[in-house]
């Protein structure tokens, strides 16, 4: 494969369509604006984007050349500014495989292609080829000798699906555990968050008399009525935030591959993703138990890796969306045996450390409180949130520990989900422990983890130990087993 290929010409159509979803907002209110009081039509704007869109898909199209070599991928593009990059094979970290409603609609994939120190956006992304020539690429790419997923495959292709039968299949997420994990999802406040993001969007179109019509009708309004406008606002956040995470992790899969020494992920309903993830290249793994589901001993699964992360999954990848705590030692055996962790017992942190936990989540609420006294009639609420984060903070200083064998450290801490981090002392970059001047008068201490990830590495940290527990935790991981002691507030440092 020596010559200058192109992406697939639907290409041109798949990024006028992506361009137009990224310009929704815009382009639904300048087309219903109508004409100003000056005579200009909105319309044209409309128009005009349409036309950008379409053309910047079309030029791109043309522009956009890629080779793959023995050694390297050869990648070309631009117009005024004509961009090449070339990235070795032995660089490349992790390709991830998806086909969203756009490709699917001509039958093609979108390749990410991303290696150690990528940035926040993938080395190279293909936006529409083939399935046989994304599964070229990943094979050659990867070094792989054999096809790792039938979905991707054309029914003839039964030589193939011969091979892929080798795969092992680890974990399947059923549709029971699929709702359940869709009505327990954290998700709704990203909802929210991304509701306030389109009003902020739309605002500049409100005429100003709605605005103040809207805010006038709030502020008249009883306490009541705006605590049910909220909960109702809350609740279709909620069922839109099912229905993400339903269409998320539809028919999530987890399969081994290379005698164990990849995994393969699949999961999308309205866009499907196939994942590649080299298992000596994963270097942490957490567990994250939000409020909704800890009660019921119910877990996700993360993993960090020096590739592979996406921005909706905090840079990381989601292993297992939802499993229950027994579970997670079994699965962890097949598919990373290195972070499976037996009869652990977590050192809690001390006593004395309460008091800072409390002050850290109480302080906040207690101004609150003080201004809702002071300046309206809803004191009470201010109350209410007080108590709120007083729990918050005792289960925080309950939660928090750490345990370590010879090869292994693993932290637990709460901000609002419980987190356990599993990391394998050959996989921390760097390890420091600081004490702060308010620390040193209690002899806590907080030591802090980093591990490499997608993007800029992954730090995680247990706040205030004891200091013993530090000293120990340093002496530890230094090669030298140093004698170590925090008589200043200067953090100390270990590196990998």
């Amino acid at each position: 494969m020596n010559e200058l290929k192109r992406l697939h010409p639907a290409s041109m159509l798949v990024s006028f369509m992506i361009s137009l979803r990224g310009m929704l907002v815009p382009l639904v209110v300048s087309f219903f604006l109508g004409t100003s009081a000056t005579g200009f039509q909105f319309q044209y704007i409309f128009y005009g984007l349409l036309i950008f869109s379409f053309l910047s898909g079309v030029l791109d199209w043309i522009t956009f050349r890629y080779r793959l070599s023995e050694h390297e991928l050869y990648v070309q593009r631009g117009i005024l500014i004509r961009k090449k990059r070339y990235i070795q094979k032995h660089r490349v970290q992790s390709i991830d495989v998806t086909a969203g409603i756009f490709q699917r609609l001509f039958g093609l994939v979108k390749v990410k292609i991303e290696t150690a120190g990528g940035g926040a956006e993938p080395e190279v992304e293909l936006l529409a080829i083939t399935k046989r020539e994304a599964q070229f690429l990943r094979e050659q790419l990867l070094e792989k000798r054999q096809l790792l997923e039938t979905e991707w495959l054309d029914d003839s292709d039964e030589d193939e699906k011969e091979k892929v039968a080798s795969t092992i299949p680890l974990f399947t997420l059923g549709k029971t555990r699929l709702w359940i994990a869709a009505i327990t999802s954290s998700g709704i406040g990203l909802t929210l968050s991304a509701i306030g993001a389109l009003y902020s969007q739309l605002q500049q179109f409100i005429p100003d008399t709605v605005y103040e019509q809207t805010f006038g009708w709030f502020t008249a309004s009883s306490v009541w009525l705006v605590v049910i406008v909220a909960f109702t606002l809350t609740v279709i956040a909620w069922v839109l935030s099912i229905l993400a995470t339903m269409s998320k992790y539809w028919n999530h899969q987890v399969q081994a591959a290379k005698q164990g020494r990849e995994l393969i992920i699949t999961r999308g309903l309205l866009e499907t993703r196939q994942l590649t993830l080299q298992t000596k290249r994963v270097t942490a793994v957490r567990l994250v138990s939000n409020l909704f589901r800890q009660p019921f001993g119910y877990t996700s699964v993360y993993v960090e890796s020096k590739g592979g992360g996406s921005s909706d999954e905090q840079l990381s990848t989601v292993l297992f969306p939802l499993v229950r705590k027994s579970e997670v030692n079994g699965l962890l055996a097949k598919c990373l045996p290195e972070y499976q962790l037996e009869d652990q017992s977590i050192i809690p942190i001390p006593k004395r450390a309460l008091f800072r936990f409390l002050i850290r989540t109480v302080s906040l609420p207690v101004i609150v409180t003080a201004l809702l006294f002071t300046f309206t009639d809803y004191g009470w609420i201010g109350i209410v949130l007080i108590l709120l984060a007083v729990w918050l903070g005792y289960s925080q200083y309950k939660v928090a520990g750490y345990f370590y064998r010879e090869d292994t450290l693993v932290f637990r801490y709460r901000q609002l989900s419980q987190v356990h981090v599993i990391v394998p002392k050959q996989k921390i970059q760097m390890f420091e422990v600081a004490t702060s001047v308010f620390q040193q008068r209690l002899r806590l201490c907080s030591p802090l983890v980093s591990v490499q990830s997608s993007i800029v590495g992954k730090t995680f940290s247990v706040r205030d130990l004891d200091r013993k527990d530090g000293n120990r935790l340093l002496a530890w991981f230094s090669i030298e087993q140093p004698s170590v002691s925090f008589s200043d507030r200067t953090p100390e440092r270990a590196t990998d």
